[in-house]
């Protein structure tokens, strides 16, 4: 008989625990910790409390630091799984609670016509605040919040340039990411865009942008496609806030095509001064080469011992000492020719000028005269074998100076060359001493008389 009652009281606090395990769910924590304060809690309500990760204090429940995470967490061996929605309802979704972007005005442009440019444009921009406090017509600031270029193609409206307000705005995505604009028919530019509307010193805290829509303005002068090279093109006024909005100046457009001429001519244009340049150099180096100390040496000048019969350019028609048009101080020279690589002095008594042009200066002599007539009989030969010289007739003699022109340096080393294999020495020797000392007859002739 007491071994059975031993048993019922066995089964009956067995019955207690689990029912009170079954039950403690819907407990409180701190009605846990209330049972916790007594001396001897039941260890039923030690185990839920330490399953449940929880510290008690007089009866007051609270999270435990030190518990793991088996023990603290009520939802072991619950998965979680990502919801999927449909795209009309997350639509709505996102209409609830609205990203800030400028993507999100695309589908408004159907309330617009919209152009269509066969050709893309590119103009300039500025964007400038224009403040209502003291005008309710506005007063634009004279100073640009932003500026750049402006590119049209066939409607859509792109942003090449930066923001100068400061801040976030230093960042080049919002002009370019954050810009969602088009262009209607009738000239207008709608849509939306990132803006900064204040300007952030350095060390101020940064300003998000607004993004704010772009409608059509009565004030706006709208974009104007069969003239659009007027400047400005166009002024599109933009609301903002009550007291403050802007306007976006836009000029100077071009069309592809016309860029395309203008990059095209350039190119053209580089090329050409490149190879002028190139020319000019080789001309030089032609030049140098015939002008080397090894003609007569670097030593070889011209002394004037007389100056006469000195033209000028206002002379009278008939004047014998007038001065042509082509001619530049021209005068009577007597002197002579002295090198140390000469066997004697040469004599020169001529009538001499400079002959100039954006191309070339020249020395011009006349080869009638005694000292330089044994050249006279070469003349007709040396401009059938190498061309005509400027100034280099039958009865004048040329010596060209200085040039950028490759095809007249080609000449005059032709020249110098005809006279330098020449059998009659002293051609050779005249023509030789005279192209030495060019260089300080034309010298003598600029600084000594007047044109």
């Amino acid at each position: 008989m007491k071994r059975f009652k031993k048993l019922l009281v066995f089964l009956l606090l067995f019955s207690a625990n689990v029912v009170s395990a079954d039950y403690l769910d819907d407990w409180p924590d701190d009605a846990l910790c209330g049972w916790m304060q007594q001396s001897s809690p039941p260890e039923y309500i030690a185990e839920e409390v330490k399953k449940r990760g929880i510290l008690c204090n007089d009866g007051i429940a609270s999270i435990d630091p030190n518990a793991s995470s088996d023990q603290s967490s009520g939802n072991s061996g619950i998965e979680i799984y990502d919801i999927v929605f449909s795209e009309d309802v997350l639509e709505e979704l996102i209409q609830i609670a609205p990203q800030e972007s400028a993507a999100d005005f695309t589908k408004s442009f159907k309330q617009y016509q919209l152009a269509n440019l066969q050709n893309p444009l590119i103009c300039g921009f500025k964007l400038q605040r224009v403040v209502y406090e003291n005008n309710p017509e506005g007063e634009i600031e004279d100073w640009n919040m932003a500026q750049g270029s402006l590119i049209i193609n066939g409607s859509k409206v792109t942003l090449d340039g930066r923001w100068k307000t400061g801040g976030l705005s230093n960042d080049p995505k919002y002009l370019k990411d954050e810009v969602n604009l088009r262009l209607t028919k009738d000239g207008h530019i709608v849509g939306k865009m990132a803006y900064f509307h204040l300007f952030v010193n350095n060390g101020e805290s940064a300003k998000k942008p607004l993004f704010i829509e772009l409608k059509k303005h009565q004030k706006s002068k709208t974009f104007n496609f069969k003239s659009f090279e007027a400047y400005p093109a166009a002024k599109i006024w933009i609301d903002v806030e009550d007291w403050a909005g802007g306007i976006m100046t836009i000029f100077n457009c071009k069309d592809s095509q016309e860029i395309e001429k203008m990059k095209l001519a350039k190119d053209n244009a580089e090329k050409m001064f490149n190879d002028e340049l190139a020319k000019e150099k080789a001309a030089r180096r032609l030049l140098n080469k015939i002008y080397q100390p090894y003609v007569l040496g670097p030593n070889t000048v011209f002394k004037i011992n007389y100056l006469d019969g000195v033209f000028k350019a206002n002379s009278s028609p008939e004047d014998s000492k007038k001065l042509h048009d082509d001619e530049l101080h021209k005068a009577h020279i007597r002197g002579v020719i002295e090198s140390n690589e000469l066997n004697k002095n040469l004599f020169i008594n001529s009538l001499a000028s400079i002959r100039e042009s954006e191309n070339f200066t020249a020395l011009v002599l006349i080869s009638n005269e005694n000292e330089i007539a044994p050249l006279k009989d070469f003349a007709k030969p040396s401009i059938e074998h190498c061309g005509k010289l400027p100034g280099w007739w039958w009865d004048k003699l040329s010596f060209v100076i200085s040039t950028n022109d490759i095809e007249i340096a080609k000449k005059q080393k032709c020249y110098f060359d005809f006279f330098n294999n020449q059998t009659n020495s002293e051609a050779k020797s005249l023509y030789r001493a005279i192209l030495s000392a060019s260089t300080s007859i034309v010298s003598y002739l600029e600084f000594n008389v007047d044109r």
